[in-house]
């Protein structure tokens, strides 16, 4: 029995192997009659990519570009060839390119579909599509300024926001020469809404395109080159400020509560970078002196502001007038009992050479002015502050009336004296009179 199993093993390995012999014989001679009996067959390759080469064209040579070229075509290819060659042919092993031989100037083409294998040999029964459209025009590069529209963001109140900061501040257009000539500049357009209290940078935008009549321009057939857009929007602080202003030369006796005046404008708005400006109530336009004021001339300003700190307003002068309604002016001639040269040193004395101060303009309220007598001015010299060697001088006094507070000198007096040693031995007789010692 065990015998009988054996042989039955062995006969049906035997004719397995038989059978394996058999397909595989049947393949080869199938192979064989395919080639022999049927050599050619036709075939179809789907979704070859369509290329564009523009490199050695006339085309090319002539400063041509394709402008509205899809670079996704794909054609399906029917083709015909020898079983062995094209069997496997698969859209990689086929290249599908636009005939550019007509093209030699600007326009729109319908343009061929050639294609041919990568290896081996076929014959092309059939593209699809046949053609492609394809516009060809000069290309131009233009450098067009860069602006920046952001119509909802705002500085909050008591804040200022001054014009934005874009960089860069020009883009590079390239495209269609008779197109980008068009192109007057770009706009970079901000949708976010914000209240800014401090600066604020973003480079979140659309970048647009317009002509110099305003008409948005449709940007797909430019090709853009930037550097990375960043908007810059400055924030100020704002205050309103007033003026004022200080005399100088002023008697520390003169009461400058009596001139009257106006502004030509009461305050101005500035803006600052800096928070400073917040603890800041005025500007100080600078000093008048007491002896320029006639009450009919006006005093004129230029307002100098703080670094950083700009003016909103747009002023940039003020103008003082003074009131001269109940004020007169008289003249008088000073005597020299009554000029004086004060703080001569205790070594040196002043020996004046002037007799007289002539056609001196005083100006005070009327009433005090009918009483006002030559006799009641002083003129004086103070040198306390300068160091005067040995010799003549020319010096402008300061002149006022010590016992009245409401008068004042209008324009400069000046003096004439000697500086000389103090003699060892006082000097007597009418020459005294002319020596000017320390107060």
């Amino acid at each position: 029995m065990e015998k009988r199993r054996l042989g039955l093993r062995k006969k049906f390995s035997q004719d397995l192997g038989l059978r394996i012999l058999a397909v595989v014989l049947a393949v080869i001679i199938w192979f064989i009659l395919s080639i022999t009996l049927y050599p050619t067959i036709y075939l179809t390759v789907d979704d070859v990519p369509v290329e564009l080469n523009m490199e050695g064209t006339t085309a090319d040579a002539q400063g041509l570009a394709a402008l509205d070229f899809d670079k996704e075509t794909l054609a399906d290819i029917s083709i015909s060839g020898m079983r062995y060659e094209i069997g496997n042919y698969k859209a990689e092993d086929l290249t599908a390119t636009v005939d550019l031989s007509g093209v030699t100037e600007p326009g729109t083409y319908e343009l061929d579909i050639k294609v041919t294998p990568k290896e081996g040999s076929c014959e092309v029964l059939k593209i699809s599509p046949e053609t492609v459209k394809v516009k060809f025009d000069y290309i131009k590069t233009v450098s067009v300024p860069l602006q920046v529209r952001a119509t909802s963001i705002s500085a909050d109140e008591g804040y200022s926001l001054d014009t934005p900061v874009v960089s860069p501040e020009t883009i590079n257009v390239t495209g269609p020469e008779k197109l980008v000539q068009k192109i007057s500049y770009a706009v970079f357009a901000i949708d976010q809404k914000k209240v800014l209290q401090e600066a604020y940078t973003t480079s979140d935008g659309k970048l647009l395109l317009y002509t110099e009549d305003g008409s948005l321009v449709d940007d797909s057939s430019f090709e853009l080159e930037y550097e990375p857009i960043s908007v810059n929007f400055p924030v100020y602080f704002l205050k309103d400020m007033t003026f004022s202003f200080d005399y100088q030369g002023v008697p520390d006796n003169f009461d400058t509560s009596i001139l009257k005046y106006s502004l030509s404008t009461d305050s101005i708005e500035i803006m600052s970078k800096n928070s400073d400006i917040l603890n800041q109530d005025t500007i100080h336009l600078g000093y008048v002196s007491l002896n320029t004021i006639n009450l009919e001339d006006t005093v004129t300003f230029a307002v100098s502001l703080d670094a950083g700190q700009t003016s909103t307003s747009g002023i940039d002068t003020v103008t003082i007038t003074f009131d001269p309604t109940g004020f007169v002016a008289k003249e008088f001639t000073i005597p020299s009992s009554n000029i004086k040269v004060i703080g001569v040193p205790k070594d040196k004395m002043a020996v004046l050479s002037t007799k007289a101060l002539t056609s001196v303009v005083i100006y005070g309220p009327q009433d005090v002015m009918e009483n006002l007598n030559a006799s009641d001015l002083i003129a004086e010299y103070d040198m306390q502050s300068s160091a005067l060697d040995n010799g003549s001088y020319t010096r402008a006094v300061n002149i006022y009336a010590p016992h009245v507070d409401t008068v004042w000198c209008y324009g400069t007096k000046e003096i004439v004296f000697t500086i000389a040693d103090k003699p060892e031995v006082p000097v007597s007789g009418g020459a005294e009179s002319n020596l000017q010692n320390n107060r």
